[in-house]
């Protein structure tokens, strides 16, 4: 498989918000007529995950917040107006100074961003919300799961996690096979990009599918309480939103 970090690196530089959603409206292109539609669909997000946990699970404070993998600031940013204080993490310093730039032009003045590293080295928590979303698929199992380990440790006693994670790519068997070629023969993903017209060096977007039973038994060791479970398909990659409080 190819450096995941150095990917993310890459779109840092090259397509920063595409990289986070991958559509033709996120382009570098087009992203000046289309950034509050970039954005507005964070600040939905943020805002369903957080009622949606106060509906289950009842009131929880709002110190501090942790966006793992937050890019250029599309979470981390309405978070700060819900939260007194939140770090964002991020392996790509490119996506890191466009989220600063992004906060700084909407006068966010609690936002606090930083380099990730497996350890979150350099996160203050304990945090009362943590939160990742479209991230960990991009990440190899072995290494994400270890992450997510931390991201547990990280969250507050009576503190709730918001979790996104890939769970399956029940395509179908060709779509199988053309991934696997991608990902492990040199030069079949260059030929894609140059079938489909994009850069040929543009990276490979990684989709790695979750053991969901492996991360279920992490929450628990963690002391966790009940998770709630949102799964959606999108006709080529099976995802569940996991929401859970620890105890």
């Amino acid at each position: 498989m190819a450096n995941s970090d150095q990917d993310w690196r890459d779109w840092g530089e090259t397509e920063p918000y595409f990289g986070v959603l991958s559509d033709e409206r996120f382009q570098m292109a087009s992203i000046a007529d289309n950034r509050d539609a970039f954005f507005t669909l964070g600040q939905a997000t943020v805002e369903e995950r957080l009622a949606t946990a106060e509906r289950h699970f009842g009131a929880f404070a709002r110190g501090s917040a942790l966006d793992f993998g937050c890019g250029v600031g599309r979470l981390s940013i309405p978070l700060a107006a819900q939260f007194g204080a939140v770090q964002g993490l991020d392996i790509a310093p490119a996506m890191l100074a466009e989220a600063r730039a992004n906060a700084d032009a909407l006068a966010v003045g609690n936002l606090d961003l930083a380099l990730s590293d497996d350890a979150l080295s350099r996160a203050q928590g304990p945090y009362d919300f943590v939160m990742s979303a479209l991230v960990l698929q991009h990440i190899p199992v072995r290494r994400g799961l270890g992450i997510l380990a931390r991201l547990l440790e990280l969250t507050a006693s009576g503190g709730v996690l918001s979790l996104q994670i890939c769970v399956g790519r029940p395509g179908s068997r060709a779509a199988r096979l053309r991934y696997w070629a991608q990902c492990h023969v040199p030069g079949v993903h260059i030929v894609f990009n140059l079938v489909r017209g994009r850069r040929l060096r543009e990276p490979l977007m990684q989709m790695n599918p979750y053991p969901l039973n492996d991360v279920i038994a992490l929450v628990k060791a963690a002391d966790f309480g009940p998770c709630l479970f949102d799964h959606h398909f999108d006709g080529r990659f099976a995802t569940v939103h996991i929401l859970t409080r620890r105890r």
